[in-house]
């Protein structure tokens, strides 16, 4: 476990913070319908070329259009690159680089700022590639009723979260944190002669490849 993807830590800090959460909620995260439909818009936005575009589409999914959106030009794409916090290594990969800014896709039903703002995806990621700005780009979605392969961009939210200047030990502290948990969570595991940390350990490893 000496290399992990920062949407692990942010799920870890998600999971600590919801007090009814099991620790199988933390490590067992089933791909549900809406993730498909994400990784599909994420897809179909990167593989477009320039231009102006009603309906995207990527396998058999397919989005349409109801609002205008524009989307900048991106200097770097699909980028990964990773930072050590102590003993652990968080690696990340960004959907798009402009100068300073760094750009990220996000599907939801449903557009809820604080949520974005309060995580710490934005955090790692300005401060693993050295950026000022995160910037959000977020498509808010519907599946159609009658073809569940059918969805429609209803609305579209451009948010931003800057560097501050407590960012990297704020950073760090969660890498402790998660470290510290981990740590603990096995040990007890293990003294309990239990094999549940051993398929959380190649949960993680699988999920958090680079």
């Amino acid at each position: 476990m000496s290399v992990i993807r920062v949407s692990t830590l942010e799920a870890f800090r998600r999971w600590r913070n919801d007090e009814e959460s099991m620790i199988d909620d933390l490590f067992h995260v089933p791909e549900t319908e809406a993730m498909k439909a994400g990784t599909a818009l994420h897809k179909a936005l990167e593989t477009s070329s320039a231009g102006t575009f009603d309906v995207i589409s990527s396998g058999n999914y397919r989005f349409q259009f109801e609002c205008d959106i524009e989307i900048p030009p991106m200097q770097i794409k699909e980028f990964r690159a990773s930072r050590k916090y102590g003993d652990l290594t968080v690696s990340g990969q960004c959907d798009g680089i402009t100068g300073l800014i760094l750009f990220d896709y996000k599907t939801t039903g449903f557009f809820n700022a604080e949520r974005y703002l309060d995580g710490y995806q934005w955090r790692f990621y300005l401060d693993i590639f050295g950026l000022d700005v995160f910037r959000w780009l977020v498509f808010v979605i519907a599946q159609d009723r009658n073809d569940s392969f059918l969805y429609t961009v209803k609305d579209f939210h451009s948010l931003e979260a800057q560097r501050y200047p407590a960012l990297h030990a704020d950073c760090h502290a969660l890498a402790n944190d998660f470290v510290e948990f981990w740590n603990v969570t096995r040990e007890a595991q293990k003294t309990r002669g239990e094999k549940l940390g051993t398929k959380n350990e190649a949960d993680i490893r699988k999920n958090d490849a680079p």
